[in-house]
């Protein structure tokens, strides 16, 4: 008998925990992503830890995807958390910014930069899909995409004191 109750107690938690955590959940109206996998190259070179986001050309709800840049600069384009990318007509945008001559210290529990100067290092008319000249046709299938944004830049944004 105290072999059956614990075997049941077990089952009962088993069922009630599930299987593990399985990720988010799937929006039923999600249309068919397709892998998209755009590489970003700055004077020819790969461009690291770039973010990368597609907006599309056409009203959707599922509307933009993104991803930063890898060391070798690829970008694995995500749509709300799921890997690939509806098929359409998407404007690229590439921004990456970094702080320079920073300190780490502990605010409670994070750790953040204090000091140092926060620079871009992307072109600015490629930060807004607006002035964006980058885009990318997506079909069924899978998309592998290489492009170049030009010369490499170092724009100085902001000191990043803080009051």
């Amino acid at each position: 008998m105290r072999n059956t109750t614990f075997f049941i107690i077990a089952v009962v938690l088993a069922l009630q925990t599930g299987c593990g955590d399985r990720g988010p959940v799937r929006p039923a109206d999600l249309p068919k992503l397709h892998p998209v996998n755009i590489t970003i190259t700055q004077g020819g070179a790969p461009l690291e830890g770039a973010t990368v986001n597609l907006l599309s050309k056409t009203p959707a709800t599922y509307s933009s995807a993104s991803a930063v840049t890898d060391a070798s600069g690829v970008a694995v384009l995500r749509t709300y958390g799921f890997t690939g990318v509806p098929e359409g007509q998407y404007t690229v945008t590439v921004a990456k910014t970094a702080v320079e001559g920073a300190t780490e210290q502990m605010d409670g529990n994070t750790k953040i930069l204090v000091g140092g100067k926060i620079y871009q290092y992307v072109d600015a008319k490629y930060h807004d899909a607006e002035t964006s000249t980058l885009s990318i046709d997506i079909k069924a299938g899978t998309t592998n995409e290489t492009l170049d944004i030009g010369a490499p830049v170092k724009e100085f944004i902001a000191d990043n004191s803080r009051d």
